[in-house]
């Protein structure tokens, strides 16, 4: 686990405690302004606005003239996703199926439903889950399990922490070029064996064969949970298990997370902030991944980023929510060195 002992100097715990000050400050700000104006509002209104917001200013619909208008020092590449339906990016996953694709889809209040879009942002497929109702999707895997292209979509988001499981939801990987509505689709039941929990990030590793949630939480602290990764070839999954816990981190409000197929690298975004889990081997345990001390970088100020997704080229690409919403290439100063994934297996089309 890791916490605040494990950190090795004071510096580096500031990286990991300054979102939380920030908050801390701007709260206190906002609060003596609706004081001195004397308007009235309930504390979780205000808290629900102050987590909306994405650095130091009050969440604000992006500009929509250019892409431009979102190129931050952090990012590059900076596109926007034109399907205006989509309004509130909570997860993306880049296609194993056809290279420079991308899926997203939005958080609570949608139909069951993924959007594609290429490298320059243009909308190209929209893919309908049947017999399927979204709850509150909060983010989607992208993986070749069994030598197919795959996705996974994590119904899992639980702000009143009142659900007694939640579901993650399987099935091939359609052509991200063409909309279409998707019958086959298998579901695995989730528990915690702690009780409820707010979750908005999941992983995929089909190499160690897990899939890792991470809670969400105001403090300073989130709980880091792995299901064993069900076969694909056994059909359908429409299961009930209990979640294994493995690790607590001194992570706040923990929105996204994916795993770099090449490295094994664990990614796991909040509002303000990337942190990279390195893997010194590719199929070293997850456990002993997560005692390493992460290193950090700065995520652009967006509205409100919740999506994280690494492509087979090691490429960071983050969304945020708006309309449109941007999506950019994060810049990383650390480049792992190229390798191979650990399989030999060919994706089928």
């Amino acid at each position: 686990m890791l916490d605040s002992s494990q950190v090795g100097s004071s510096e580096r715990f500031m990286q990991l405690v300054a979102p939380i000050i920030r908050i801390m400050v701007f709260g206190y700000r906002v609060s003596q302004k609706l004081i001195k104006r004397s308007v009235r509002v309930r504390f979780p209104i205000w808290l629900a606005l102050l987590l909306s917001v994405p650095g130091c200013v009050l969440a604000k619909d992006p500009p929509t003239e250019s892409s431009r208008q979102f190129d931050r020092p952090e990012v590059a590449d900076v596109v926007c996703l034109s399907d205006r339906r989509l309004v509130e990016s909570s997860g993306l996953a880049v296609s194993t199926r056809r290279k420079g694709y991308y899926w997203t889809h939005n958080d609570s209040g949608d139909k069951a439903c993924l959007y594609a879009f290429d490298s320059a942002g243009k909308h190209t497929a929209r893919v309908t889950l049947k017999a399927i109702v979204a709850n509150d999707w909060e983010d989607c895997c992208s993986f070749v399990q069994e030598g197919r292209s795959r996705l996974l979509i994590a119904d899992c988001g639980d702000n009143s922490s009142s659900r007694s499981d939640i579901d993650l939801l399987f099935f091939d990987e359609p052509d991200p070029r063409q909309s279409a509505a998707l019958k086959q689709v298998s579901r695995l039941t989730v528990r915690y064996p702690d009780g409820a929990r707010n979750c908005e990030a999941v992983a995929v590793d089909p190499v160690r064969q897990q899939i890792v949630l991470i809670t969400k939480s105001l403090f300073p602290r989130c709980n880091v949970y792995v299901v064993r990764l069900p076969s694909r070839s056994k059909g359908g999954v429409d299961a009930t298990v209990t979640a294994e816990k493995v690790a607590s981190l001194a992570l706040p409000l923990v929105t996204a997370a994916d795993i770099d197929q090449v490295t094994g690298d664990l990614w796991v975004t909040n509002y303000f902030q990337a942190f990279r889990f390195k893997a010194t081997k590719r199929a070293m345990p997850l456990v002993q991944q997560l005692k390493q001390l992460p290193t950090a970088m700065d995520l652009p100020r967006w509205r409100q980023i919740e999506a994280v997704a690494v492509d087979g080229d090691q490429n960071i690409w983050v969304t945020s929510e708006g309309s449109p919403a941007p999506m950019g290439r994060l810049i990383v100063k650390e480049v792992a060195a190229p390798a191979s994934i650990p399989t030999n297996q060919k994706i089928e089309p």
